[in-house]
């Protein structure tokens, strides 16, 4: 680590350990080439760190918020049951009383940011990537356009048009407000570091509820406004956010420990020198592209570490298809989400990740079938509501939990399957075509020419893979997955014939 960032990390942590903080003293902050900024045992160590440690233990006094701008300060809570008293918010009445949670604490952190130094979070600030150094903070939704459109056909690049109108839209709104009321400075609130502020919290922030202890959230929840719940925003934790994800660390988020602090206990051991790992939990590709800025490989699933075969770890390559509500859905299925998952490998293989469905969800005999295997279970059981008769439906709900290696499911139930099935691939087979519609360079061999056009063809190729998997479930032969694919790459040269014919050329 460079001297200068070196100097702010030490600012960092004597500023934390000052205010209640604590990292374990043979663990150190140093910079890594795939993670950047992350947490390690100190080379120097002379033994194994072994499992149950607590690397870091963060107060609710430090960290930053919606919160913090509801009292303009610190968060200190109060074992009184009294109401807090919040005389003097961070901005106009208006301003708090018409914006969502989520968009007044990242202005409250661009506030922080232009205070510089005479704010109490300036230790912790000056250690964030610098608004000025747009490509080494900017998500997805703030690439430039050449590479955002490098996505389409993708999860991701539809999250992003809606990311980037939001965003647009908030900023928007509340620097208008900002501008109504008078506010000073308002005009150095800029466009650039709300989305800056977007991404700091996007990437780095934490949900309420899992983080803050009981006596903190007993005090947060008298704090809140009418009307706001604990989760409308998300919390900054310094320190504490400098632990990288690994999918399959086991950690534990400690809040009895220490009266209004979160603790990050590792139950696996570290050697000197070895990073240590936080765990965000289970998170898709596109999930990990859009809210953090890298994706987990099948080679690199620690996102820096090696693989190795014999841990028969999952892959991570997901589509997810957002089902929208319709009323008068049948048979009484109740609320299901609407975000479902389509799985590169069969869901009940071992390989790929049950828990999105819910410890509830009992897969039957339908949904072992090959070519439904590779979809949530849910989002079956959802379409063999509203697909079935009131008898297929009862003679579903009755199907034995278990694989019956695609034996028929009985004469009454077979109709049913037939339709389903021709379904969803025709879905697949739509979708497929439109990914390859957005294949770079219109699907001819591409070679990235920096680290985002690798990152975007390493998302690519997992995403595709799901497809090509499902496809064959469905007894897609190569010939025709091919055919597929060149379908789509004549469409994109016709397309860029008409152009060239509008442009006279």
């Amino acid at each position: 680590m460079e001297s200068p960032q070196k100097e702010r990390f030490e600012a960092l942590l004597d500023w934390a350990h000052t205010h209640g903080a604590s990292l374990h003293p043979l663990l150190e902050v140093y910079e890594d080439e795939v993670t950047g900024f992350s947490l390690r045992v100190k080379p120097s160590a002379t033994e194994l760190l072994g499992s149950g440690f607590k690397a870091v233990s963060c107060p609710t006094s430090i960290t930053l918020s919606y919160l913090n701008a509801l009292t303009d300060g610190p968060i200190i809570p109060s074992p009184t049951t009294s109401a807090p008293n919040i005389q003097s918010p961070a901005f106009p009445e208006r301003f708090m009383n018409t914006l969502p949670p989520h968009v007044i604490g990242r202005f409250y952190l661009i506030q922080q940011y232009l205070k510089g130094k005479s704010s109490f979070w300036a230790p912790y600030i000056s250690t964030l990537t610098d608004p000025s150094q747009l490509d080494k903070w900017a998500l997805p939704p703030f690439w430039a356009k050449d590479d955002i459109e490098l996505l389409k056909g993708t999860n991701a690049y539809i999250a992003i048009q809606e990311i980037q109108s939001n965003v647009k839209s908030e900023y928007k709104q509340a620097r208008k407000i900002l501008k109504q009321e008078g506010f000073p400075d308002y005009r150095a609130y800029s466009q650039l570091l709300y989305n800056w502020a977007y991404c700091i919290f996007t990437s780095r922030s934490f949900r309420p509820s899992l983080i803050l202890p009981e006596s903190a959230r007993e005090y947060v929840e008298r704090l809140l406004p009418e009307g706001a719940k604990i989760d409308d925003f998300s919390i900054l934790q310094p320190v504490y956010d400098i632990g990288n994800h690994n999918w399959d660390a086991s950690y534990t988020w400690n809040l009895t420990s220490e009266p209004s602090a979160c603790e990050l206990i590792c139950n696996d051991s570290y050697s000197p020198g070895q990073q240590v790992f936080n765990n965000y939990g289970f998170k898709t590709n596109s999930e990990l592209l859009l809210g953090y800025g890298f994706i987990i490989d099948p080679e690199n699933l620690s996102a820096g570490g090696p693989f190795d075969p014999k841990t028969q770890r999952p892959h991570n390559d997901y589509i997810h298809v957002r089902k929208r509500q319709q009323q008068g859905d049948t048979q009484d299925k109740g609320g299901e989400p609407q975000d479902f998952l389509i799985c590169r490998e069969p869901f009940w293989g071992g390989y790929s990740c049950q828990s999105r469905m819910g410890s509830d969800f009992k897969p039957n005999a339908l949904h072992y079938q090959s070519q439904f295997s590779h979809w949530d279970g849910r989002l079956i059981t959802d379409m063999v509501s509203m697909m079935a008769t009131p008898k297929q439906w009862e003679l579903f709900k009755k199907l034995p939990e278990r694989d019956l290696r695609n034996d028929s499911l009985g004469e009454e139930l077979d109709p049913l399957v037939d339709m389903l099935k021709a379904t969803l691939a025709q879905k697949i087979e739509r979708d497929f075509v439109e990914f390859c519609y957005g294949r770079p360079n219109g699907g001819e061999e591409w070679e990235p020419e920096t680290e985002r056009q690798d990152l975007v063809r390493r998302y690519r190729d997992g995403y595709e893979m799901v497809f090509i998997n499902v496809l064959k479930a469905f007894n897609y032969s190569e010939e025709e997955i091919m055919a597929l694919k060149a379908a789509a790459q004549e469409e994109v040269g016709d397309e860029e014939g008409d152009e060239e014919m509008e442009d006279g050329n």
